[in-house]
Protein backbone atom coordinates (compact mmCIF):
# COMPACT_ATOMS: atom_id res chain seq x y z
CA UNK A 1 0.00 0.00 0.00
CA UNK A 2 2.96 2.77 1.12
CA UNK A 3 4.85 1.83 -2.34
CA UNK A 4 1.70 2.29 -4.44
CA UNK A 5 0.85 5.70 -2.46
CA UNK A 6 4.13 6.81 -3.65
CA UNK A 7 3.44 6.53 -7.04
CA UNK A 8 -0.21 8.71 -7.18
CA UNK A 9 1.18 11.50 -4.78
CA UNK A 10 4.07 11.99 -7.22
CA UNK A 11 1.19 12.26 -10.02
CA UNK A 12 -0.63 14.56 -8.20
CA UNK A 13 1.64 16.80 -6.10
CA UNK A 14 3.02 18.80 -8.66
CA UNK A 15 -0.35 20.16 -9.26
CA UNK A 16 -0.97 20.22 -6.07
CA UNK A 17 1.82 21.68 -4.31
CA UNK A 18 2.41 20.23 -0.38
CA UNK A 19 -0.16 23.04 1.09
CA UNK A 20 -3.06 21.39 -0.50
CA UNK A 21 -2.04 17.79 0.38
CA UNK A 22 -1.96 19.34 3.82
CA UNK A 23 -5.50 20.16 4.19
CA UNK A 24 -6.68 16.83 1.86
CA UNK A 25 -4.52 15.23 4.93
CA UNK A 26 -7.02 16.84 7.50
CA UNK A 27 -9.99 15.53 5.28
CA UNK A 28 -9.26 12.22 3.80
CA UNK A 29 -6.55 10.85 6.88
CA UNK A 30 -8.89 12.74 9.05
CA UNK A 31 -12.30 10.95 7.72
CA UNK A 32 -10.86 7.35 7.35
CA UNK A 33 -9.13 7.40 11.08
CA UNK A 34 -12.28 8.38 12.64
CA UNK A 35 -14.02 5.20 10.56
CA UNK A 36 -10.98 2.89 11.80
CA UNK A 37 -11.20 4.22 15.01
CA UNK A 38 -15.19 3.84 15.61
CA UNK A 39 -14.53 0.48 14.26
CA UNK A 40 -11.49 -0.80 16.25
CA UNK A 41 -11.54 1.26 19.58
CA UNK A 42 -10.68 -0.57 22.77
CA UNK A 43 -11.86 -0.17 26.33
CA UNK A 44 -8.64 1.14 27.75
CA UNK A 45 -7.35 3.36 30.14
CA UNK A 46 -4.79 6.06 29.21
CA UNK A 47 -2.88 8.40 30.98
CA UNK A 48 -2.07 11.72 30.17
CA UNK A 49 1.33 10.88 29.77
CA UNK A 50 0.24 7.55 27.86
CA UNK A 51 -1.57 10.03 25.24
CA UNK A 52 0.97 12.69 24.87
CA UNK A 53 3.64 9.55 24.30
CA UNK A 54 0.82 8.93 21.23
CA UNK A 55 0.10 12.33 19.77
CA UNK A 56 3.92 13.05 19.88
CA UNK A 57 4.32 9.70 17.74
CA UNK A 58 1.71 10.47 15.19
CA UNK A 59 2.79 14.19 14.75
CA UNK A 60 6.13 12.81 13.63
CA UNK A 61 5.06 10.35 11.66
CA UNK A 62 2.95 13.35 10.10
CA UNK A 63 5.59 15.69 9.90
CA UNK A 64 7.79 12.94 8.14
CA UNK A 65 4.97 12.28 5.54
CA UNK A 66 4.91 16.28 4.92
CA UNK A 67 8.99 16.11 4.44
CA UNK A 68 8.01 13.24 1.99
CA UNK A 69 5.85 15.33 -0.21
CA UNK A 70 8.35 18.23 -0.42
CA UNK A 71 11.12 16.01 -1.40
CA UNK A 72 8.86 14.32 -4.19
CA UNK A 73 8.29 17.94 -5.11
CA UNK A 74 10.87 18.78 -7.17
CA UNK A 75 13.08 15.25 -6.83
CA UNK A 76 11.71 11.75 -8.68
CA UNK A 77 10.14 9.52 -6.37
CA UNK A 78 12.44 6.81 -7.18
CA UNK A 79 15.52 8.46 -4.96
CA UNK A 80 13.73 10.29 -2.35
CA UNK A 81 11.42 8.00 -1.72
CA UNK A 82 14.79 5.03 -1.13
CA UNK A 83 16.32 7.37 0.87
CA UNK A 84 13.51 8.41 3.25
CA UNK A 85 12.60 5.00 3.82
CA UNK A 86 15.79 4.19 4.72
CA UNK A 87 15.18 4.95 8.42
CA UNK A 88 14.84 1.05 9.48
CA UNK A 89 18.26 1.45 10.18
CA UNK A 90 17.92 3.66 12.86
CA UNK A 91 14.66 2.44 13.64
CA UNK A 92 16.74 -1.09 14.38
CA UNK A 93 19.88 0.33 15.99
CA UNK A 94 17.30 2.63 18.59
CA UNK A 95 15.24 -0.81 19.43
CA UNK A 96 18.32 -2.84 20.07
CA UNK A 97 19.20 0.44 22.36
CA UNK A 98 15.87 1.41 23.95
CA UNK A 99 13.55 -1.53 23.73
CA UNK A 100 16.48 -4.60 24.40
CA UNK A 101 15.85 -6.37 21.25
CA UNK A 102 18.42 -8.57 20.07
CA UNK A 103 20.15 -7.89 16.71
CA UNK A 104 21.44 -10.53 14.21
CA UNK A 105 24.75 -10.81 12.35
CA UNK A 106 22.19 -10.41 9.01
CA UNK A 107 20.64 -7.65 10.49
CA UNK A 108 23.97 -5.62 11.27
CA UNK A 109 24.80 -6.09 7.53
CA UNK A 110 21.35 -4.89 6.68
CA UNK A 111 21.99 -1.62 8.40
CA UNK A 112 25.23 -1.01 6.58
CA UNK A 113 23.49 -1.92 3.41
CA UNK A 114 20.89 0.86 4.05
CA UNK A 115 23.54 3.53 5.50
CA UNK A 116 25.88 3.11 2.46
CA UNK A 117 22.53 2.59 -0.22
CA UNK A 118 21.45 6.24 0.95
CA UNK A 119 24.25 7.58 0.64
CA UNK A 120 25.49 6.39 -2.93
CA UNK A 121 21.85 6.86 -3.98
CA UNK A 122 21.78 10.80 -3.56
CA UNK A 123 25.51 11.11 -5.23
CA UNK A 124 25.40 12.75 -8.76
CA UNK A 125 28.69 14.30 -10.00
CA UNK A 126 26.73 16.32 -13.06
CA UNK A 127 24.11 18.58 -11.16
CA UNK A 128 22.57 19.28 -14.14
CA UNK A 129 21.82 15.44 -15.06
CA UNK A 130 18.14 14.24 -14.89
CA UNK A 131 18.48 11.91 -12.45
CA UNK A 132 20.52 14.26 -9.93
CA UNK A 133 18.83 15.26 -6.62
CA UNK A 134 19.22 19.08 -5.92
CA UNK A 135 19.47 20.20 -2.60
CA UNK A 136 15.70 20.68 -1.38
CA UNK A 137 15.03 17.38 -2.30
CA UNK A 138 17.69 15.95 -0.75
CA UNK A 139 17.24 18.12 2.53
CA UNK A 140 13.97 17.11 2.42
CA UNK A 141 14.39 12.99 2.27
CA UNK A 142 17.10 13.31 5.27
CA UNK A 143 14.66 15.28 7.19
CA UNK A 144 11.71 12.65 6.98
CA UNK A 145 14.20 9.96 7.18
CA UNK A 146 15.44 11.15 10.54
CA UNK A 147 11.58 11.92 11.53
CA UNK A 148 9.90 8.78 10.41
CA UNK A 149 12.68 7.13 12.50
CA UNK A 150 11.67 8.16 15.66
CA UNK A 151 8.23 7.87 14.58
CA UNK A 152 8.66 3.60 13.62
CA UNK A 153 10.10 3.34 17.55
CA UNK A 154 8.38 5.59 19.35
CA UNK A 155 5.17 4.25 17.45
CA UNK A 156 6.13 0.95 18.98
CA UNK A 157 6.00 2.11 22.16
CA UNK A 158 2.40 4.13 22.25
CA UNK A 159 0.70 1.09 20.21
CA UNK A 160 1.69 -0.86 23.19
CA UNK A 161 0.97 2.03 25.89
CA UNK A 162 -2.69 2.49 24.16
CA UNK A 163 -3.49 -0.27 22.01
CA UNK A 164 -3.41 -0.61 18.31
CA UNK A 165 -7.39 0.24 17.80
CA UNK A 166 -7.21 3.35 20.32
CA UNK A 167 -3.80 4.69 18.31
CA UNK A 168 -6.13 5.83 15.10
CA UNK A 169 -7.81 8.15 17.75
CA UNK A 170 -4.67 9.77 18.17
CA UNK A 171 -3.57 9.36 14.03
CA UNK A 172 -7.13 11.87 13.96
CA UNK A 173 -5.63 14.74 15.91
CA UNK A 174 -2.41 14.80 14.24
CA UNK A 175 -4.06 14.68 10.52
CA UNK A 176 -6.64 17.31 11.36
CA UNK A 177 -3.52 19.22 12.64
CA UNK A 178 -1.47 18.96 9.61
CA UNK A 179 -3.10 22.04 7.36
CA UNK A 180 -1.82 24.44 10.79
CA UNK A 181 1.50 22.66 11.17
CA UNK A 182 2.42 23.23 7.20
CA UNK A 183 1.44 26.75 8.04
CA UNK A 184 3.86 27.32 11.00
CA UNK A 185 6.28 25.61 8.95
CA UNK A 186 5.82 27.94 6.26
CA UNK A 187 6.28 30.81 8.21
CA UNK A 188 9.45 29.73 8.92
CA UNK A 189 10.44 28.70 5.48
CA UNK A 190 8.54 30.37 2.66
CA UNK A 191 7.56 28.51 -0.24
CA UNK A 192 8.91 29.24 -3.85
CA UNK A 193 7.15 29.77 -6.57
CA UNK A 194 3.85 31.19 -6.93
CA UNK A 195 0.57 28.61 -6.44
CA UNK A 196 -0.83 26.62 -9.56
CA UNK A 197 -4.02 25.88 -10.21
CA UNK A 198 -4.97 22.14 -9.44
CA UNK A 199 -7.18 20.00 -11.80
CA UNK A 200 -9.64 17.61 -10.50
CA UNK A 201 -7.60 14.86 -11.61
CA UNK A 202 -4.71 15.83 -9.54
CA UNK A 203 -7.14 16.16 -6.37
CA UNK A 204 -8.41 12.37 -7.04
CA UNK A 205 -4.69 11.23 -7.39
CA UNK A 206 -4.10 13.08 -4.45
CA UNK A 207 -7.17 11.21 -1.83
CA UNK A 208 -5.85 7.94 -3.82
CA UNK A 209 -2.26 8.45 -2.74
CA UNK A 210 -3.57 9.22 1.28
CA UNK A 211 -6.23 6.29 1.38
CA UNK A 212 -3.24 3.88 0.33
CA UNK A 213 -1.39 5.64 3.14
CA UNK A 214 -4.34 4.85 6.01
CA UNK A 215 -4.38 1.22 5.15
CA UNK A 216 -0.95 0.67 4.85
CA UNK A 217 -0.91 2.37 8.48
CA UNK A 218 -3.76 0.46 9.78
CA UNK A 219 -2.01 -2.60 8.91
CA UNK A 220 1.44 -1.59 10.15
CA UNK A 221 -0.17 -0.73 13.55
CA UNK A 222 -1.85 -3.98 14.37
CA UNK A 223 1.73 -5.31 13.37
CA UNK A 224 3.40 -3.88 15.62
CA UNK A 225 0.46 -4.69 18.45
CA UNK A 226 1.82 -8.56 17.47
CA UNK A 227 5.93 -8.21 16.24
CA UNK A 228 8.85 -6.74 16.87
CA UNK A 229 9.53 -3.87 15.82
CA UNK A 230 13.15 -4.83 14.53
CA UNK A 231 10.96 -7.41 12.51
CA UNK A 232 7.75 -5.08 11.57
CA UNK A 233 9.85 -1.88 10.54
CA UNK A 234 12.10 -3.48 8.27
CA UNK A 235 9.62 -5.54 6.38
CA UNK A 236 6.40 -2.44 5.94
CA UNK A 237 9.59 -0.12 4.74
CA UNK A 238 10.47 -2.63 1.95
CA UNK A 239 8.11 -0.10 -0.32
CA UNK A 240 10.05 1.14 -2.22
CA UNK A 241 10.88 -1.65 -3.75
CA UNK A 242 7.48 -0.89 -5.42
CA UNK A 243 7.53 2.70 -5.48
CA UNK A 244 11.28 2.88 -7.64
CA UNK A 245 10.33 0.10 -10.09
CA UNK A 246 6.90 1.76 -11.14
CA UNK A 247 8.30 5.06 -10.94
CA UNK A 248 10.58 4.03 -13.78
CA UNK A 249 8.07 1.89 -15.64
CA UNK A 250 5.19 4.08 -15.55
CA UNK A 251 6.47 7.58 -14.92
CA UNK A 252 9.58 6.99 -16.55
CA UNK A 253 12.16 8.40 -14.23
CA UNK A 254 15.81 7.95 -14.76
CA UNK A 255 18.57 6.68 -12.59
CA UNK A 256 22.06 5.96 -13.17
CA UNK A 257 24.13 2.23 -12.72
CA UNK A 258 24.99 3.62 -9.31
CA UNK A 259 21.97 4.68 -8.04
CA UNK A 260 20.06 1.31 -9.32
CA UNK A 261 22.45 -0.47 -7.28
CA UNK A 262 22.22 1.20 -4.49
CA UNK A 263 17.71 1.32 -4.65
CA UNK A 264 18.75 -2.64 -5.20
CA UNK A 265 21.09 -2.41 -2.22
CA UNK A 266 18.66 -0.64 0.26
CA UNK A 267 16.22 -3.51 -0.50
CA UNK A 268 18.39 -5.89 0.03
CA UNK A 269 19.11 -4.60 3.34
CA UNK A 270 16.13 -3.97 4.31
CA UNK A 271 15.33 -7.57 4.19
CA UNK A 272 18.25 -8.31 5.62
CA UNK A 273 17.05 -6.26 8.71
CA UNK A 274 13.99 -8.53 8.79
CA UNK A 275 15.21 -11.80 9.54
CA UNK A 276 15.19 -12.84 12.63
CA UNK A 277 15.70 -16.15 12.25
Amino acid sequence: MWGLSGIFAKSSINKLGVARVALLIAVVEGILYSLAFMIWREPHHITLFEGAVATASCVIGLTGYLCYFESILEGQVAIAGTISAGYPALTVVGAVVLLSESLLATQVVGVILIIVGVIAISYEPDPTAVNAMNRRSLLFATLAFFAWAIWSLSSKVAVEMVGPGNMFGFYIISSVTAPLLYAWFRTVWPAKGAVTSASRRAWSLGSIALALNVIGALAYTYALDTGLASLVVPISSAYPIVTALLAVAVLREKVNFVQAAAIAGVALGLVSIGISV
